[in-house]
Parts: C-alpha cells; structure tokens; sequence
C-alpha cells in the first residue's frame, strides 16, 4: 500500500498545482480510466498554509494528470488562507476547484473570518476568489446568519 501511495505521490503530485499537495488517509485507491483518486477514512489534504480534514476526499484529473477538482466529504474541517484572509470552519461537503479559485461549501457551513472577525451560519456557500464574489444560502430551517463587528461613530 505505501509503495502505491508513493507511486500514484511521483505520478500526479508533480502535475497537481505550483505549491506541494500532502494527502494523508487510512485508505487510498485510484481508478485511472476515470482519472479520479480516492482517500478514505482520516483524511488530510494540506497544500501550503491550507487544510481540509475529512472523511473523504476525491481527487479528479483531466487528461494531463493535473488536479481540476477535490472534493472532500464527511465531517469536514478546514483551515484556509487565501488573498490574505484567514478561515476556519466546518461543513458536510468542500469542493475546491484549483484552476478556478472556487471553493463551494454545502451542508451545515459554518465559516469564520478570523481576519476581519466575521462568522456565517449558512447551508451552503461560493467563494469565487478570482472575482471576489460570495453567493451565501440558506434555507426554510437554517437562514444565513452573518455576524460581524462595525466601527463606533463618534
């Protein structure tokens, strides 16, 4: 099984994006006709200063073996710095597409800005970094709650 994790590390890991990508899991397998990677149970994807802990995380190739999308499911912890501002947080499901800068979070968000001490409540939430855009949702059961601190007027 090491052998496989350290072949499947020297044939895509050098395909994956400019900074180093460390997945950690009790469980991997890859199906290369779907150009797709498996991690299971435990897993731990970190890139740079960024983290996702989950029970599951999908990795997805085009044809050139590089990373176009990583999907991580089940209990899902993350850690994040991107344009400067730090997030920390929790969700069902993360879905992270590299090319893109998108991430999109479902299920239970909870997101928190520890740059600019914010924090949202939502059941799902898109982050398009290349444009700065956020589409924030939530639902009859769980409406978006946004929480954030304003400067006194004096």
């Amino acid at each position: 099984m090491k052998k496989l994790f350290i072949l499947f590390m020297c044939l895509y890991g050098s395909h994956l994006v400019a900074d180093v990508v460390d997945i950690k899991a009790d469980h991997f397998y890859a199906n290369d006709i779907n150009h797709e990677a498996y991690f299971e149970g435990n897993a731990k994807i970190k890139q740079g200063s960024n983290e996702f802990n989950a029970s599951k995380i999908t990795v997805f190739f085009n044809d050139k073996k590089k990373a176009e999308k990583y999907i991580a499911k089940g209990d899902v912890k993350f850690d994040l710095i991107e344009n400067g501002i730090h997030y920390v947080g929790e969700t069902n499901i993360v879905t992270y597409s590299p090319k893109n800068s998108e991430y999109f979070f479902e299920g239970n968000v909870i997101l928190q800005d520890l740059s600019n001490n914010r924090v949202i409540r939502a059941e799902s939430i898109s982050l398009d970094l290349k444009t700065g855009l956020a589409d924030i949702k939530g639902n009859s059961t769980q409406p978006v709650h946004f929480r954030f601190e304003i400067e006194d007027r004096k």
